[in-house]
């Protein structure tokens, strides 16, 4: 197989990198159909999912958990070789692809920031000259699946050529999901059950299980133009359009965990109740293009721009109708030490609304290459990136703890909500870079490569509008709390919180941000190729690479008016890898074997950290931590590991692939301040949080999203029968050690930080004529129905995490024309 890793053509075998090479063949057998479904194809790679349409990449334990405006991804998304800045832009369905390239390990030199973990690269099919084909696929499944997947090449002659591709998925949410109108009661303060729901019923309404939380309704369509006027010149222009109208996805509560508790769940694992229906309209526009211009037969200059905008509005209930046990909650002053501990109401009623969005990119990058097989080859270039960010975004949080026993306030469940319009959030980098292979002798080649790049993320004009204390500002002057229950939703308006206008009572300017960062960085690569004979080739190298720092919004540090801006540093990595890459017995077993060790100085970790103490002596919580969703630095991580892959033919018509790795993760250096499950952790006479100020060591904590050891085998087997017809059987067994969800590695019962040790298991079974015109295959992945958890969070006493998909059966047919 020939692949690009190097930016320059090269065979997957001869390419001095940990790569993984997945064909659209590849991708069919496993049912792949975005760059979620590939994390049982690639050593070390983990995909989470969150509520802000995006997705979670991890390699080799190199994650960013921040898929806001505010970060970037650590292991960076390419189409075609254009970078592409939003993690949105994973969701992207993969279908008519010539391969996909997976890189682990830091791509400093040749890609450049953002990928110290690795580099996926989409490369789509290209049109083909004076020729006319066709292809469509279309599949029904469980959950109400359909899919439609269809192609064709347009080869109008010898020198140009259009390529049309078109993709749809739709499917139901999973489990239950069913209307909230909790009613609450507490007779101690003479509130009884009287048919008013308690929580907001301002956008409460009826939907199908096609709308529910966590169904797919997405589109992608993409068109290629190709002309090559002469052999030393070639253009190519490619439009596409990703489109998600569904419902987003929602966490749900972790019932094992809470088994034995009074969060013990009484309902299924998938299960919602829900006030606020998810509503998702995103799109992502690319338009790219490329030349490339044969100086002469052994150099081509390449230049590249590309365009991405995505546009987002998106609506989601952030607390999925899950609230604290009965007696870990309280209307008036708490009256028990769990309550004490909680400080919860019995009722949380929380959601957000990106009322709108646009991010828009713009890509340029130059290269100047070798061409062919020399005793020198190189690849020069230079790259420049500016990305323009908005966002309004708010979010209300209707019923929270407001009773002060000091005061004596009588009101309780008061509201509040914030507002953050961020009007112009700007990244630019500038890089140029070079890499030169060297042949030293016919079997030995060196490499040298470098980066520098000048970096540069800005935020200017960015308002916060709200207030973090609960207060009766948030109903804007249209209602007055009189009792000791604040509100009923009956009592709510669409022009209060959020929903009134900017500058209003309920959403008064707190902050106004204004902020830059710069960063200049050189990044390297070194390495050395063995090759010994045609099928075996060793190597060896080190490689750096880094990932941008930035900023949050400003940030209350003590609920009292020290307002500071929340930032965070770069994150650097110096990698160190040793390789293997050939055909035994015969070509029947293809190998690679790399064996790494990386040192990270700084590495970002994104999460709910305390950043102060709360001194408002109107808050019931005066005295405890201040926390917020940001991201710190790791002073040293070290990461070191083994992956295996390999495919062979073992006998006739039998095809057996897969991979092993061991990954072994660890802190050197790194401390925080311990405010994970403090409540859940004095109900259940766990250890406890200590000081709001007091620093832990993560020593020797395992990073999140790392299992040790991980395992798949896929086997193939072809049947030909006697009426010319061929079935092919395919079955995927992956297996995974026990992973921790955060750095902390907190174990604790009922509130432990991991996803156990899983075995998953997917099958098909494909049936082709002799001509290969069309097939039919039916198809199963996780056969066994084993939920695992990609990322959780604690409740109060319980883990709400999003899970993996459930059993999915279906069936496909395709037919070319």
């Amino acid at each position: 197989m020939v692949i690009t890793a190097s930016k320059r053509e090269t065979k997957l075998l001869k390419t001095p990198l940990a790569v993984t090479a997945l064909t659209q063949e590849s991708l069919d057998k496993q049912g792949i159909q975005d760059i979620r479904g590939m994390a049982t194809s690639v050593p070390n790679l983990q995909m989470g999912s969150n509520g802000d349409s995006s997705t979670a990449i991890s390699m080799r334990g190199v994650t960013s958990t921040d898929t806001t405006e505010v970060a970037e991804a650590a292991v960076s998304i390419h189409q075609d070789g254009f970078y592409s800045p939003r993690p949105q832009g994973a969701l992207a369905l993969m279908y008519d692809v010539e391969r996909v390239e997976v890189l682990r390990g830091p791509q400093g030199t040749l890609f450049g920031m953002n990928s110290p973990g690795g580099v996926i690269n989409v490369i789509p099919a290209k049109p083909k000259f004076s020729t006319y084909f066709g292809h469509v696929d279309a599949g029904l499944g469980s959950y109400n699946g359909r899919e439609v997947r269809a192609m064709y090449n347009f080869g109008f002659s010898d020198t140009f050529a259009v390529r049309a591709t078109y993709t749809a998925s739709k499917h139901d949410g999973y489990g239950t999901q069913v209307q909230d109108f909790t009613d609450i009661a507490s007779p101690a303060n003479g509130i009884e059950k009287d048919g008013i729901p308690d929580v907001d019923q301002r956008y409460n309404k009826p939907v199908a299980a096609k709308d529910w939380y966590n169904n797919d309704n997405e589109w992608a369509g993409r068109l290629i133009a190709r002309w090559r006027p002469n052999d030393r010149f070639e253009m190519t222009a490619t439009v596409s359009r990703f489109a998600d109208n569904g419902a987003g996805d929602s966490d749900y509560q972790d019932c094992k965990s809470a088994e034995g508790t009074p969060a013990a769940c009484d309902h299924e694992l998938r299960y919602l109740k829900i006030n606020v229906p998810g509503y998702v309209r995103m799109t992502l526009d690319d338009y790219q293009l490329k030349t490339a211009y044969n100086i002469n037969d052994s150099m081509v200059l390449e230049y590249r721009v590309g365009f991405e905008d995505e546009r987002r509005h998106q609506l989601h209930d952030d607390d999925g109708g899950f609230y604290p046990p009965a007696e870990w909650s309280s209307i008036g002053a708490p009256q028990t030490a769990e309550q004490a501990a909680t400080l919860s109401y019995p009722v949380s009623d929380n959601s957000s609304d990106t009322q709108g969005s646009n991010y828009r990119s713009v890509t340029h990058e130059i290269q100047l290459k070798s061409n062919g097989d020399h005793r020198l080859n190189y690849v020069l270039g230079a790259f420049y990136l500016y990305e323009h960010k908005q966002i309004l975004y708010s979010q209300d949080f209707i019923e929270n703890k407001s009773y002060d026993a000091e005061s004596g306030s009588l009101i309780d469940g008061l509201p509040y909500g914030v507002v953050y319009d961020q009007r112009d959030r700007t990244t630019e980098s500038k890089a140029v870079f070079g890499q030169f292979d060297y042949k030293m002798t016919d079997t030995l080649t060196l490499t040298v490569g470098g980066r520098y790049s000048w970096d540069k993320k800005g935020d200017h004009n960015g308002y916060e509008y709200g207030d973090w204390t609960p207060s009766d500002a948030w109903y804007n002057g249209l209602y007055e709390p009189t009792s000791v229950r604040a509100h009923q939703s009956s009592d709510l308006t669409q022009n209060m919180g959020r929903n009134a206008p900017l500058g209003s009572a309920a959403n008064p300017l707190v902050y106004i941000t204004d902020s830059d960062k710069n960063w200049n960085v050189g990044t390297y690569r070194l390495g050395l190729e063995y090759n010994p004979s045609p099928n075996h080739m060793f190597y060896g190298s080190i490689a750096t690479g880094y990932k941008m720092g930035g900023m949050y919004e400003a940030a209350d540090f003590c609920n009292n008016g020290c307002v500071k801006i929340l930032e965070y540093g770069p994150e650097h990595v110096t990698n160190y890898e040793t390789g293997y890459k050939g055909k035994l017995f015969h070509n029947k077993l293809q190998l690679s074997a790399t064996l790494f060790l990386s040192d990270y100085h700084d590495m970002q970790n994104t999460g709910d950290k305390v950043i102060g103490i709360n001194t408002n002596p109107n808050s019931p919580a005066e005295g405890r931590a201040v926390t917020a969703w940001t991201t710190d630095n790791l002073p040293l991580a070290r990461i070191e590991g083994l992956e295996l892959e390999f495919d062979s033919k073992p006998w006739d018509n039998g095809e057996l692939g897969g991979y092993v790795s061991w990954l072994h993760t660890e802190v050197i250096r790194g401390t925080l301040i311990d405010e994970y499950a403090c409540a859940g952790r004095v109900i259940f006479g766990q250890t406890q949080c200590g000081a709001p100020d007091e620093q832990i060591s993560l020593k020797g904590n395992q990073l999140p999203f790392a299992p040790e050891y991980s395992l798949t085998v896929h086997y193939q087997h072809t049947l030909h029968l006697g009426n010319g017809y061929t079935v092919q059987p395919y079955v995927l067994m992956h297996w995974q050690s026990k992973m921790w969800l955060d750095v902390q590695n907190y174990d604790g019962a009922h509130l432990a930080q991991l996803q156990d040790a899983y075995t998953k298991f997917d099958g098909n079974i494909r049936i082709t004529p002799s001509n290969d015109t069309f097939y039919v295959e039916i198809y199963g992945e996780n056969l066994t129905n084993i939920a695992t958890k990609n990322f959780q969070s604690a409740g109060l006493g319980e883990l709400l995490a999003s899970y993996d998909a459930p059993r999915t059966l279906g069936v496909r047919l395709g037919f070319d024309f």
